[in-house]
This record gives C-alpha cells, structure tokens and sequence, in this order.
C-alpha cells in the first residue's frame, strides 16, 4: 500500500505524470470541484446522495478531499452546493462504509509521515447536513496500511482490513458506538501444507451468515466465525482457504449464498485473471474450542472460475440485478457476469484506471458507478444497456 513518505522521498521516487510536466508543477492545486484519483463511491438512494473517497493516491496533487454529490438526477450528478462541501481529507484512504442513519461515512486511512509507523487511522466524517459536525472528520486508531471496510455482523460491528506491512496483516473489529477502542485478530497463519503468513497483503472483508470472509493478495481466504470475534477463549479464524498456484485474491463479494472472488493473478494458463465462484458451505464448520486452523484447497470449495481480460489487472466486485461487474485497471473496462450462467456479457470501456464500483437503483432507474483514479472522474453505466451513458469530470 502506498504511503505518505518525507517530502524529499517523494521528490526522488514519484514520476513526472503528463499534466504536470506540461502545467510545470510537480504538485497542483485542486479546487473544490476537482476528483482527485476517486477510489471508492457509497450512495444514499433515500437522500439522493453520492460520498466519494478521493484518494489522491498518486499524489498528483498538494492535497485532497471528500465529495459529497447531489443525485437530483441521477444519471447527472452535480457537487452539492453547501459552503462545507467538499470535505477536507487525508491522501491515501480506502474502501468506503456509509451508516446513513447515523449520518457518518467510514473510510480507513494509510496516510504516514513514517515509513516505519505500524498505526494508521480509520476515519469517521459526519454527513448529516442538517447537523452543526457536518463536514468534519474525527480519526481513530487502525492498524498498517488499512484499506478494506465492511458492516456488519450480527452485533453491529465494523470491521477493518489491515494490509500490514513492517508488521503482520490484521483485521480490527468496531463498535460504531466507540471507536476508541476495538478488538484485533492477528491474520498470521502457521500452515502446516501451504507455508507460513503473516497476514500481510490482506485486502477486502465481506459478511456472509455469521461469517465474515478475507481476501489477501498471496492468494488466501480467511474464514472468521463473528460469533467468536472478542471471545479471548476461541480462535475466531475457522479456516483458511488456500491456492497451491499461489492467487492475487482482491475484491470479494456475495449474493446471499455464493461468494465472488476477484482474482488478479496473470497466469492465463489457468483461465486467470478470473472471478472464482466459492461455495461457504463445503467449508465446514469448525469447534470452537479447537484452536487448530482448517485448511482447504481452493478447489475444494471453488464450483466455477470466469475468465476475465488478459492483463486487465481486475479488482473490484460488485453484485446487483443478476450479475457480478468488475473494474479492470489495466484496460480500462468493466466486466459484466451473468451469474445464473456465470458466463461473461460483455466488457464496457470507461475511464483509465476504473477501481470503485457502485449499482443502485433511485426511482426506479438503475446505475452503476464506476470510479477512474487516473482521469479524476466516475463513468456512469446504465445496466439495462451495458453502456456509458455520462461521465463525471468536474
């Protein structure tokens, strides 16, 4: 994951991107209308709100922010004209929660001004605009390099995907009610058939029953019993899922009975890059009193793979209407899987870099999001062509 180095470390490692070589400066201004590498979008149907994560994660510019648009029109979203918005905002964050009852927007942090810090933050940014804390943004400790975010189990609870890095990977666990404090599962694994992990590289979490699932990029699927989640007694790591071809396992997703993994690995010898379609339940259920781990094969739980675009580099999932969409940053597509078939549709072109995706449904009329970190901008796909019909680039 990337991380906000000293400003002299930057200047040495960052390349000189295109605009800037032509404007002649390094780091640019950006205005309050700009995106700023948009990774990630959570849209509130109910109020006709988009929230959008700007990342600024190439560093393109000076600083950056949170973007809250107005979906009067859907299909035209424009920035929501209040004084406070856009939002002030850290560079470097991740995946987006929105608690629209609550009126707060989650996003974790990896924002550093040490190579060698283990702590980040997760961050908490009041949206309610009819609230005097609209627009602020209070910080909470995570753990190294936190990206993925996901809500809830059947507590309630938040959790956060560590990526780890000088240290293990780990998976932090939140009661939205206090996030000072919260409860942290080490992804370190002793393996006794795939070798030994410490965690790191871990990516995206997802709920399924009472099971919560992690993707990591060295090709593992964590299974975490939430009902053992604080319980000191129990290993809440029920098992892990393994790949002997290694994997590069990212966005993950589920149907309410299928989970979809995005896996990112290149070997197209083995049908990769790919969606695999796994089956929670040829995972058995594990004693809680036994700490040992299960391990699995993948392709014991895996019932089909879809091939996605040679040297697309896919990342993100998404589930909505009967079919899976998934952004392809290399060749700047969106995949679109029939899951009934889970066969390929078609392959739509937006902007360069798509990462974030987001379906919804507002009036009736159904949209996809799509978030292009190098253009600055969101595609906007109706599903019922498979088509971009907008693109927002303020």
């Amino acid at each position: 994951m990337k991380r906000l180095l000293p400003l002299l470390a930057v200047l040495l490692s960052l390349p000189l991107l295109g605009s800037q070589c032509d404007s002649g400066v390094l780091f640019e201004e950006i205005t309050p209308t700009d995106l700023a590498a948009p990774i990630a979008v959570a849209v509130d149907t109910a109020k006709r709100r988009a929230y959008v994560v700007n990342s600024n994660n190439t560093f393109e510019f000076t600083t950056t922010h949170f973007s809250i648009l107005d979906l009067a029109d859907p299909a035209n979203p424009v920035l929501l004209d209040d004084a406070r918005n856009p939002v002030p905002f850290p560079n470097f964050s991740g995946q987006i929660y929105l608690d629209s009852a609550a009126g707060i927007a989650y996003t974790p942090n990896r924002q550093s001004d040490n190579p060698d810090d283990i702590t980040d933050a997760l961050l908490a940014i009041h949206v309610d605009e009819a609230s005097a804390d609209f627009g602020t943004v209070d910080s909470f400790t995570a753990g190294e390099n936190p990206f993925g975010i996901a809500c809830c189990d059947a507590l309630g609870r938040l959790y956060v995907v560590n990526s780890g890095g000088d240290g293990d990977g780990t998976l932090d666990v939140y009661d939205p009610a206090d996030l000072s404090t919260f409860v942290r599962i080490s992804l370190a694994v002793a393996s006794d058939n795939f070798g030994t992990f410490n965690g790191e590289a871990s990516t995206e979490v997802a709920f399924l029953g009472d099971r919560a699932f992690v993707t990591s990029r060295f090709g593992n699927i964590y299974v975490i019993n939430t009902n053992e989640v604080g319980d000191t007694s129990k290993n809440p790591i029920d098992a892990v899922v393994f790949n002997d071809h290694d994997g590069d396992y990212r966005g993950l997703a589920t149907d309410g009975t299928l989970l979809y993994v995005v896996d990112a690995d290149e070997n197209n010898n083995d049908g990769l890059p790919a969606v695999r379609v796994i089956d929670p339940s040829l995972i058995p259920a594990v004693d809680p009193d036994v700490p040992t781990i299960l391990e699995l094969d993948i392709g014991v739980v895996q019932s089909t793979l879809v091939s996605l675009p040679k040297d697309g580099l896919p990342n993100e999932i998404a589930i909505f209407g009967g079919r899976a969409y998934v952004s392809n940053q290399d060749d700047n597509t969106v995949s679109v899987i029939d899951l009934a078939t889970n066969s390929l549709v078609t392959n739509i072109t937006v902007g360069d870099e798509p990462f974030g995706i987001t379906p919804f449904t507002i009036d009736g009329v159904s949209l996809v999001y799509v978030t292009n970190i190098r253009t600055n901008s969101i595609s906007i796909i109706d599903p019922a062509t498979n088509t971009v019909i907008n693109t927002f680039a303020p």
